[in-house]
């Protein structure tokens, strides 16, 4: 409950700083030529590509987004979390999008991934991710690589994975992911999960339905991951997902 206090009062602190700054580049937007976006978020388990970060308990999470016309972008998003020391995760990241066609967009950046007060070694389990996304139509495909994943002893990772959304009508819809986690060595992904395992890569996948309604999206569905029980007891099985948020 400590962390958790820690974690809500410290998330309470970046929405309002947020909500200033959005406001403050909303009024500026025309002379300076960037337009501000956010969001605010409660998940039932924040789940990082199919793990949960929050011991399986729920997380308030926000994010604010600086934009320009022509592409490009400066954005942060924070949660709360429960592993290491620390009580927060603070993501960072920079990139470009392009529209190559009228349905297809490509997007480039650089992610670093924050955790104050993390325990590990002199950085916590700060480390930094290169990703690239590539939108067609209803699908996105995207690939994410790092040669220090979570700081932890694990080098070179991988991400590859697929985002599917299907309207069923004007205001609910069907939302599919899937992704694909790879690790150098079997060794390195045990280190990761701290139990062991023969495998050098697991998958992870969701399936949600998202309505809107009185100015919110509500989303209810199933996710998890094909590791083992084994190896990871609690945190990588099947579970329901509860979401609700509000974008600004």
């Amino acid at each position: 409950m400590k962390a958790l206090s820690r974690a809500v009062f410290g998330f309470g602190k970046i929405c309002a700083v947020a909500a200033l700054f959005g406001s403050s580049a909303q009024a500026d937007a025309v002379q300076s030529g960037w337009q501000s976006s956010g969001n605010l978020t409660y998940i039932s388990d924040y789940l990082f590509r199919g793990i949960s970060q929050t011991n399986e308990g729920m997380a308030l999470q926000g994010s604010l987004t600086l934009a320009t016309q022509d592409g490009w972008y400066v954005s942060s998003w924070a949660s709360n979390i429960r592993f290491g020391e620390g009580s927060m995760e603070l993501d960072l990241l920079a990139g470009r999008k392009w529209t190559l066609y009228d349905d297809m967009t490509l997007d480039l950046g650089l992610m670093q991934y924050r955790y104050p007060q993390g325990h590990n070694s002199s950085n916590g389990f700060n480390y930094w991710e290169a990703y690239s996304k590539l939108s067609l139509g209803a699908w996105t495909l995207g690939l994410a690589l790092t040669d220090n994943y979570f700081a932890t002893g694990v080098g070179k990772f991988g991400y590859l994975s697929a985002d599917w959304q299907q309207a069923l009508t004007a205001t609910v819809q069907l939302q599919a992911h899937a992704g694909l986690n790879r690790f150098a060595a079997a060794d390195e992904f045990s280190t990761f999960l701290g139990g062991d395992t023969a495998a050098s890569s697991y998958l992870d996948w969701s399936l949600l339905l998202q309505a809107q309604w009185l100015t919110l999206d509500w989303a209810v569905g199933f996710a998890g991951t094909d590791v083992s029980a084994q190896a990871c007891p609690a945190l990588c099985d099947d579970r329901l997902l509860l979401r609700l948020s509000r974008n600004f």
